[in-house]
């Protein structure tokens, strides 16, 4: 058989046994009819029916092939159907192109986000205000608005990497939010964290104090020292992470056609090393 431009042109060969013994005159009407039938094209049909079904011509489909179906994406079946030779197509005529599913976060989650970013901004501004206002009162002294104030800000800080994270890309990037999202998060946990060790270690230290019957006297110096140095570690490990292998944005390609076209893929903040260092800051931290 020949295929040219999706249209197919058999020849089709029959052998028909008949025996010696057969009548003569049986014999030749059987021939006859044979003959008959190729020349009114009988056996082609039957052919056509049963073994080698015909198909519309390329760009054609339908029952009568009076319907488009597009050359480049799709052929009709024996029914008359367009087949699209890959899913990167749909339609009746496979002429709409499937866009490429990119994962990305929806619209309600990026809201959703910042929601809650405005929530938590809202509620340690007004815990700010309100330690400001109840400094001189006798629960917030024996607490120290010092202490509340830096767990605040270090609170508001690292609640602010909620927005980083909400940036991403269609293509391969870049994304600023992968370099600021670990700036944001490791300092406000520094911060916070710093803060509560060192009132537990003012408090370890008056004790210690107390119990030796001596005065001790801790300014609020020695306090932002701690902080700092508890910080400072946060900032030479994500610096050294960002001057190595910073965070960057990548596209992988999660499923693709048998043509290799992509169906779908996924992107997320990575690099060589962020195992290494993300070990280092939780254990740190």
């Amino acid at each position: 058989s020949l295929e040219v431009t999706g249209e197919q042109f058999n020849t089709q060969y029959i052998v028909w046994p008949i025996s010696y013994n057969m009548d003569k005159e049986k014999s030749l009407l059987l021939k006859k009819w044979m003959y008959t039938s190729v020349s009114n094209a009988t056996l082609d049909d039957l052919s056509y029916k049963y073994f080698d079904v015909k198909t519309c011509p390329l760009g054609l489909a339908g029952l009568n092939c009076d319907k488009n179906c597009d050359p480049r994406q799709g052929t009709s079946d024996r029914d008359g159907k367009c087949i699209c030779q890959s899913s990167k197509w749909t339609g009746e005529d496979c002429s709409i192109e499937v866009e490429e599913d990119l994962k990305l976060y929806p619209d309600w989650e990026v809201y959703l986000a910042y929601g809650l970013f405005a929530i938590n901004t809202l509620a340690c501004l007004l815990c700010f205000v309100w330690v400001h206002l109840k400094r001189e009162t006798r629960l917030v002294k024996m607490w120290q608005p010092f202490f509340l104030k830096f767990i605040l800000l270090g609170c508001f800080v690292s609640s602010a990497s909620i927005i980083p994270t909400t940036q991403q890309s269609e293509g391969y990037g870049p994304v600023h939010g992968c370099l600021v999202f670990p700036w944001l998060y490791c300092i406000g946990c520094s911060i916070t964290l710093g803060t509560l060790l060192s009132k537990i270690f003012r408090v370890y230290r008056l004790f210690q104090a107390a119990s030796r019957a001596q005065r001790v006297m801790i300014t609020a110096r020695e306090t932002l020292l701690m902080i700092f140095g508890i910080t400072i570690v946060d900032v030479v490990v994500i610096a050294v992470w960002t001057g190595v292998a910073p965070l960057q944005w990548k596209r992988t390609i999660t499923s693709t056609d048998h043509f290799g076209q992509p169906l779908s893929s996924v992107g997320y903040c990575t690099s060589n090393y962020w195992k290494v260092f993300v070990t280092i800051i939780v254990t740190w931290h």
